[in-house]
């Protein structure tokens, strides 16, 4: 079509149908589906706005009807003459539409064709498509002239500048901000770049800051974008709004205070215009001159307005954010108030939910804050801001309610066991009458729970009961089901008003802290709920003629082995109660409180000495240096040799003191090894080895038990008895070794007795084969039945190794090692792992690597959704695990990935000799946890796969 002459005729023909039949509906159907995306979130104003009104991703446009405009603009392109004008405005449609669908690839590719199919032909226009130079600029710009009245309103204009901008913008999006920031350094730069996209690009670098959470440098480019741009007047607001926010977190309150009030001069929608007017109000008490009460009576005053009135929970929610630090109980206030509004804003209910639950958490309410915080976890959408902080609180808190309420439901029970017999089924027949009155609720009015299903029916429906869709009519006859536009509208209308709510039943609703909001719009505060977990669940479950006296009686610790079992679910209730306060709550007074109760409750608590140490600790963390020195006391001469009071007395390993104690452990497995060898003298050296040069370490305990079972193998009897009676008496909070040593002494001392039993003892043999055993026979000592005591197979070995040494007969040669690894089809798609496998590193570094893997998988390689996690094929062979990849390829480019960049990047506290990575199929996976043979896998490795 190109090689025809381009004719007057032909070039006014093919403009116009190009533009009018198929450019313009393209662009009609782009703009259709982009309508109303503004309404598709609810913003929170109380933190930095999104820079757009929506993300790319979570668009929710109709595919369908991009795929469409995609077609069309295509079609374009295909039966037109390329020479046309419109034909590169086509690509840009095309471009746009792969990019509202999240496909950056495809529209960063669109708009790289644009800027090398469309550069200006003439030389005096253009001299390369990557650039030219003069006057020292590089300029890749195709020039436009601007000069004329006409030129500006009526000339067609090339879309290869606009797709510069585009693809920045896609660039961006994929965070390749270093490729997005030259290319706007060279069109910021660039002479011949035209000025109607000054706005743009000044919009665009605006973005890029925020985007990185550069909020310092954003100001001044969304400043020019604001003054050079041709945003609509909602976009114009916004941006007005984020530079508010911005100068507020540069303190400048007086800026801040002017761009809240361009905002309100923008007039766009109610919602912003009304959180610019709070924004004042707030900005106002941290200027000369302000104070807290102007501001809440100008949130007051607005109360009163009838054009306010759709956030009157909103206004009370702000003027408790004011007041909140210096008067928390008004605060209250107001948020009660808030909560009583009638309103559908979902949004707003989370924040005031969240608001007072912090008030309560920073009060050490935790009951109460705990409360607030399940009713807004409830109700809070996957896009709240603070999302990770809520279930984080809500968890911790569940996990403090649930052991205080453990401790007050046994104290009630001991309590009730305790009393007089008539008294105690006078209390429970009350219980039984209470459960049994839950159990049944009073029928409502008209005699059915439910009530009638007339006044039950949605509005809708009885409106439209003769309609055969149930519902209103859409155009044209077609079901509403069917009608994208119809499911866009109502689908962005429900996320507005209630916010990113997961799909559920409505089943058994009134459970949860949330549920009145479900059918009223004036939600009322979280009440308590009846705890019925001082009862057994079969009890709770039981249907109400099933409860009596007895069936209650029967839960009473009133036996002295129920009420040892109720004061044990005391003692551990307080022992992680105290370690909740401080380690989740960073709130040490009241763990200190915990623990100073529990000792006095329980003085024989079976961790005492690790609630003395506990107490030690936070006591010197709060500086009371007499109550740290008394509890330090008591742990050296109540629990000495335990491994607190070797912390108290030679002090933990520091930070500097990590290769001393991997060190003690490389010796001590080394000794270890040696002892299994048979090899008792290498014990002894590597013992001493390791006073002189390392000292005490945490594998001190371990190593006392393996010499002293080194002693009793080489040894006389009554040393070896001294020995391990030692390693008893030095390390009684030690339970390990102290059961292992336990055990070892009990065998010593019924040796002699083992001997008598084994020497009396007689076989009974089958009469009908001498040369057979009889299997059955089994023999059992009065008191257990040990391990056998097998002879040692090194010593039996080296005995044969000695004898055929002596006859001249070499030993046979040692297996082969089985390596029944194989290759899968290179074509099929077998899923394989990345195996880092590590040689003698600690178990914190491989902690550490696992959670470093974890992160380094969730910015990189995000869509793949990798899973990272520790495996053990021996108790010294350990690795960390990354699957699934779906094919070998794929697990090969990751492996080439993190081979170059694992030891700066990822794991640089490891060095690169003390581990290995290799990819391995599911299959040999599997092979090798069977075989164990890692040195034979790695040879495989490394004869069958290439990698860079």
């Amino acid at each position: 079509m190109a090689s025809k002459p381009y004719s007057f005729t032909r070039r006014v023909v093919q403009n116009t149908v190009t533009r009018y039949n198929y450019y313009y509906h393209a662009k009609l159907k782009l703009e259709k589906v982009l309508t109303g995306i503004n309404k598709q979130r609810q913003d929170n104003y109380n933190v930095y706005l999104p820079f757009y009104p929506f993300t790319v991703d979570k668009l929710n446009l109709d595919v369908n009807e991009l795929d469409s405009v995609v077609q069309k603009a295509s079609v374009a392109v295909q039966i037109h003459d390329p020479r046309g004008r419109w034909i590169d405005d086509s690509y840009l449609l095309i471009g746009k539409a792969y990019y509202y669908k999240g496909e950056w690839e495809a529209a960063a590719n669109t708009f790289q064709f644009i800027n090398t199919t469309f550069a200006p032909k003439k030389k005096s226009d253009y001299n390369a498509v990557v650039g030219s130079s003069q006057n020292d600029l590089l300029s890749i710009s195709s020039r436009e002239k601007e000069k004329t009245w006409y030129a500006r309103h009526f000339r067609h204009t090339s879309a290869r500048n606009d797709a510069f901008l585009w693809q920045a913008r896609t660039l961006i999006e994929q965070n390749k901000h270093d490729e997005a920031q030259s290319l706007l350094n060279i069109l910021e730069t660039d002479p011949y770049f035209p000025r109607r996209l000054d706005g743009q690009l000044a919009e665009l670098q605006a973005w890029k800051f925020y985007k990185q959470g550069q909020y310092a440098e954003t100001i001044e480019p969304l400043r020019v974008a604001l003054k050079k741009g041709h945003s609509s007047r909602d976009q114009k607001a916004r941006m007005y709004y984020i530079l508010g926010q911005l100068y507020v977190s540069q303190n400048k309150y007086d800026s801040a205070m002017t761009a809240f009030r361009d905002v309100i001069a923008a007039k766009s929608d109610a919602t912003i215009d009304f959180n610019a007017r709070v924004q004042i109000a707030k900005a106002n008490t941290k200027v000369n001159g302000g104070s807290l009460e102007e501001s809440i009576a100008a949130l007051q005053s607005m109360l009163r307005k009838e054009r306010f009135i759709p956030f009157r929970d909103a206004i009370y929610y702000n003027m408790a954010s004011l007041c909140a630090n210096e008067d928390p109980e008004r605060a209250i206030d107001f948020l009660n108030k808030s909560l009583q509004v009638e309103s559908a804003n979902m949004l707003q209910k989370t924040l005031t939910f969240k608001g007072m639950a912090d008030i309560y958490y920073f009060r050490k309410d935790y009951r109460n804050a705990q409360r607030y915080y399940d009713s807004t976890a409830s109700i809070m959408g996957p896009d709240f801001h603070d999302a990770e902080l809520v279930n984080a609180r809500k968890e911790t808190l569940g996990a403090v309610a649930e052991k205080v309420q453990t401790i007050r439901d046994e104290d009630s029970l001991q309590h009730i066991a305790g009393l007089p017999p008539a008294m105690r089924d006078t209390l429970l027949a009350k219980q039984v009458a209470a459960l049994k009155a839950a159990k049944n609720p009073p029928p409502t009015e008209g005699g059915k729970k439910g009530g009638s299903s007339a006044a039950q029916a949605p509005s809708s429906f009885i409106a439209n009961n003769n309609n055969p869709s149930f519902g209103p009519a859409s155009e044209g006859g077609e079901w509403y089901f069917y009608n994208q536009g119809s499911k866009s509208t109502g689908f962005s209308e429900f996320r507005r008003r209630w916010g990113n709510r997961a799909l559920g039943d409505n089943w058994r609703r009134s459970q949860q802290s949330g549920a009145l909001l479900a059918n009223n719009n004036a939600p009322t505060p979280p009440q308590p709920e009846v705890n019925e977990g001082k009862l057994n669940p079969s009890i709770a479950d039981l249907p109400a003629d099933s409860i009596n006296i007895s069936l209650l009686a029967s839960q009473l610790p009133d036996t002295p082995e129920k009420l040892e079992a109720s004061r044990g679910r005391q003692q551990e209730a307080y022992f992680d109660l105290g370690k909740l306060y401080n380690d989740k709550l960073d709130d040490t007074r009241e763990g200190i409180l915990t623990y100073d109760t529990l000792l006095s409750r329980f003085p024989e608590h079976p961790r005492k000495v690790e609630v003395l140490y506990s107490l030690y600790a936070w006591h010197n963390k709060l500086n009371h240096n007499e109550l740290a020195a008394k509890y330090k006391n008591q742990v050296l001469t109540q629990f000495p040799g335990t491994q607190y009071a070797s912390i108290l007395t030679y002090g933990a390993l520091s930070i500097q003191d990590k290769e001393k104690n991997k060190a003690a452990e490389n010796i001590y497995e080394s000794a270890y090894n040696a002892f299994r060898q048979g090899n008792y003298d290498t014990v002894f050296v590597l013992r001493k080895f390791s006073d002189s040069t390392v000292g005490f370490s945490p594998v001190q305990a371990k190593f006392d038990l393996l010499e002293a079972m080194a002693i009793i193998k080489t040894r006389p009897e009554d040393e070896g008895k001294a020995a391990i009676a030692s390693v008893i008496t030095k390390y009684p909070g030690e339970e390990g070794i102290l059961n292992q040593a336990k055990a070892i002494q009990e065998a010593l001392e019924r040796r002699q007795q083992v001997t008598d039993y084994l020497t009396q003892l007689e076989i009974q043999r089958d009469s009908s084969s001498t040369a057979q055993v009889d299997e059955n026979i089994r023999i059992r000592y009065p008191w257990q039945t040990p391990a056998p005591n097998l002879p040692d197979s090194l010593a039996l070995k080296a005995k044969a190794d000695s004898a055929a040494a002596a006859a001249n007969v070499p030993p046979p040669p040692p297996p082969k090692p089985v390596t029944p690894y194989q290759l899968g089809d290179e074509k099929a798609a077998i899923p394989h792992f990345v195996v880092i496998h590590f040689d003698r590193v600690s178990k914190v570094l491989i902690d550490e690597a696992v959670a470093q893997f974890s992160k380094y998988n969730s910015v990189k390689h995000a869509s793949q959704q990798l899973q990272t996690s520790m495996y053990a094929l021996t108790p010294t062979e350990i690795m960390v695990i990354v699957r699934l990849f779906p094919d070998e390829n794929k697990a090969l480019t990751y492996f080439d990935e993190v081979s170059r960049v694992a030891s700066e990047t990822i794991i640089p506290r490891i060095r690169p000799t003390d581990y290995r990575l290799f990819i391995i199929s599911r299959e040999n996976f599997i092979l090798l946890n069977n075989t164990k043979d890692l040195e034979g896998y790695r040879k495989f490795f490394g004869n069958n796969y290439i990698t860079e």
